[in-house]
Parts: C-alpha cells; sequence; structure tokens
C-alpha cells in the first residue's frame, strides 16, 4: 500500500498494511531537525518568519515563498514517511482579509502590530492582543444576520493546489476548515461571551455559528475542488475540564452546525476529520453521531482514554492520536515505545487507527524522539505485540 491508499483504508474502518502515521503541527525545530537547516530557515508552522519579512520592510515574493514551503512540507513527509500531509491556507494574502498587511512592525518575538492591532502568535495560533473587551449583541446580531458571504480567494488554496500536484494518490491531503466553534473559540473575549449568551441571547449565538458555518463550506468545498481528500475541522471544544458547553447546549447550537458541515463535504466526497483537545467524551456520542469519518487528538493529557474511545466508537469512527506529547519531550526511547505500543494495543484494534501525537507537537523541540516515535511505529506494524 502507498500512503494515501493507507490512510483510507483506516478511515474506512479497516486494517492497512500498517498503522498510518499522521503528525497536525510540528513544529520549527522538529522540522529543522528533520531537514537538516536552522530554524530560521523553517517556513512549516513558522508564522515569525512571514511577519518578520513585512516588518523588515524587505520585498516579499509571495509566491516564491510558498514555493519554499511547499517544498519543506513534501521533504519533510517524504524523509520521515508521513502518511497524511495537513494544508491550511497560511502566508498568502488571506492572513489580512486578502490584502497583506500595509504595516508591520515588530513588538517582540513572538508579536507584532499589523495595521494598527497587536497580533501574538503562541500555542500554534494568532491572537489578537486588542480584541474588545465587551461586544454588543446586538449589534453582532445584526452585522451576522446582514453580512454577505464572499467566494474563498483562490490564493488561499496555493499551497494545497501545488501539494495535490504533486502528491495526489500517494499521499493523503487534508485542508482546514470550520466554522462550528473555533472562529469563537479563537477569541477569548468573544468566547467569555459566548458562554453567557447560550442562556441569555441564543439569537446571537445562532447567528455567528450560521455565519461562520456558510464561510467555511466554501472554504472546505473549494478545497475539495482543488484536489483535497479530506477537510480537518480544528475546534477545540473542551478543556482538560470538560466540553466549553453542556451536552444540551452542544446539541442546540454546534452539532446542526457540525453536521452540515459534514454533510456539504462528505456529498462531494471528502472525508471529514475532527481535531479537538480537551476532555470530550460528554459530547463524543454527538460528534460521532454528527457523520465525522475521524476524531483527531484525543487528548492524554485533558484525560481523554483511547481504550475507552475505541470500545465505545471504534466501530463507527476512525480515531488518531494520543500518543503523549509530554513523553515524546521528555521521555527516554524505552518510554516512547512503550507509549507506542500502548497505543497500538488500545486503538489498533480491528482497524480504524491512525497513529500520531495526542495533540501535536507544535511547541515540542525533541527531534531524536519524535523519529524514533514514526520508526518504532513502522516496525511493529498494525497489532500490537508485547516486546
Amino acid at each position: 500500500m502507498n500512503s494515501w491508499e493507507r490512510v483510507v483504508r483506516a478511515m474506512e474502518l479497516g486494517v492497512p498494511d500498517r498503522v498510518p502515521l499522521y503528525e497536525m503541527a510540528p513544529s520549527p525545530r522538529i522540522v529543522a531537525g528533520v531537514l537538516g537547516v536552522s530554524e530560521g530557515e523553517v517556513l512549516v508552522n513558522n508564522p515569525r518568519i512571514f511577519y518578520d519579512l513585512l516588518a523588515s520592510g524587505r520585498k516579499l515574493d509571495l509566491e516564491k515563498f510558498n514555493e519554499r514551503l511547499v517544498d519543506q512540507i513534501m521533504l519533510f513527509h517524504e524523509k520521515l514517511g508521513l502518511d497524511w500531509i495537513r494544508v491550511y491556507g497560511t502566508y498568502t494574502p488571506v492572513c489580512a482579509s486578502f490584502e497583506l498587511p500595509k504595516e508591520v512592525k515588530k513588538i517582540d518575538d513572538d508579536t507584532w502590530l499589523i495595521d494598527g492591532k497587536r497580533q501574538r502568535w503562541t500555542g500554534e495560533s494568532m491572537w489578537n492582543l486588542d480584541e474588545p473587551e465587551t461586544y454588543d449583541p446586538d449589534e453582532l446580531l445584526k452585522t451576522y444576520r446582514e453580512a454577505e458571504v464572499e467566494p474563498p480567494n483562490p490564493m488561499i488554496y496555493t499551497s494545497l493546489r501545488a501539494i495535490v500536484k504533486r502528491s495526489k494518490g500517494k499521499f493523503f491531503v487534508s485542508f482546514d476548515a470550520d466554522g462550528t466553534w473555533g472562529p469563537i473559540v479563537s477569541n477569548p473575549n468573544l468566547l467569555r461571551h459566548v458562554l453567557i449568551w447560550v442562556y441569555t441571547r441564543p439569537d446571537v449565538v445562532e447567528a455567528i455559528i450560521d455565519y461562520n458555518t456558510r464561510i467555511a463550506i466554501e472554504w472546505g468545498k473549494g478545497a475539495i475542488d482543488e484536489g483535497a481528500d479530506a477537510i480537518q475541522l480544528c475546534v477545540d471544544y473542551g478543556t482538560k475540564n470538560g466540553p466549553w458547553l453542556s451536552p444540551e447546549m452542544f446539541r442546540k447550537f454546534v452539532k446542526p452546525a457540525l453536521k452540515r458541515h459534514v454533510d456539504a463535504f462528505r456529498k462531494k466526497g471528502a472525508f471529514v476529520v475532527l481535531h479537538s483537545d480537551g476532555y470530550i467524551m460528554q459530547i463524543l456520542e454527538d460528534v460521532v453521531d454528527a457523520g465525522v469519518n475521524a476524531y483527531q487528538g484525543i487528548d492524554v493529557v485533558a484525560g481523554m482514554d483511547l481504550r475507552e474511545v475505541k470500545e465505545r466508537f471504534g466501530d463507527k469512527i476512525c480515531l488518531v492520536g494520543n500518543v503523549d506529547p509530554r513523553i515524546i519531550e521528555y521521555g527516554t526511547k524505552e518510554d516512547v515505545a512503550r507509549e507506542v505500543d500502548r497505543c497500538l494495543r488500545d486503538g489498533a484494534r480491528g482497524g480504524g487507527y491512525i497513529l500520531s501525537t495526542s495533540a501535536n507537537v507544535s511547541t515540542e523541540t525533541n527531534v531524536e524522539n519524535f523519529v524514533f516515535m514514526l520508526e518504532y511505529a513502522k516496525k511493529r506494524g498494525v497489532y500490537h505485540q508485547p516486546r
């Protein structure tokens, strides 16, 4: 089997020739170690480079920048034997409302003043430090109800288009597009309001989610037309303490939007993958019922138990992840081997399992253990064998 066939077989809950391998967001340090370059040369998952270039005043050749990004992504996956490539619309004008920023000033290593707003890159996300403290629900309701969804800017698919051209039918390729909860949880002050409004202003919450859902569906459909095999919904439905919303509120506000995503993407022939950190056992049955093909993350740090998830939902959904990133960062090779064995034993029973770290290694630095994890997993195959 090649990589594409391997992942598709797992997505369809079958047993491939070996457990497929995926990594959602390798850190620039890990990418640099694998590629044998300095961290400052890495464009993968490294927006610092993009904004530092803009802040420097030097001319940015966006086409060449994207070409270098694609080259690095492909080489990283080829060298490690990863089976699944994640693509998202970065390093294009979409980063700044379809236009490159007019003014970028660097504040510190992770923070820039971009067109007058402070933006910080941390935790694999760009955060608006000048997000409003308060929101007027009536103003938001009017805005979101009247807002039209524009067709996606074709430039957001620049990297996807190039990767599909080089890997279609060889690697499994996914593209990010979510409007169910991600745009809310990415704005902490808005999230704080929404958690109150689900009780006091449900009309506003419904309008926000409906608008974001319409955008995400258009972006995802465009990516499928460009050749993406799957759409990955990157959301965090919970924290280590449990879901953001009660099961009842999740069913009322989020599940219908999730089902709209799933129906639209699966109708076009793509798989749908949900990525969520946090402890979400209370709502996982609803996620499965909405029709997603795979659940990526299975946050071991938050207490998600791969064996329990497999026993309850393994006949309905492909499971991806659960290797503890803390062990990759701080453990010995023997610790890493035991952790991989655990995940193969608990997840790779009856097919439908893809190995990756539990959330991601976007901040990890242990290149040696990360590479060892993948090489060890290839040797162990689909079925767990005691050492």
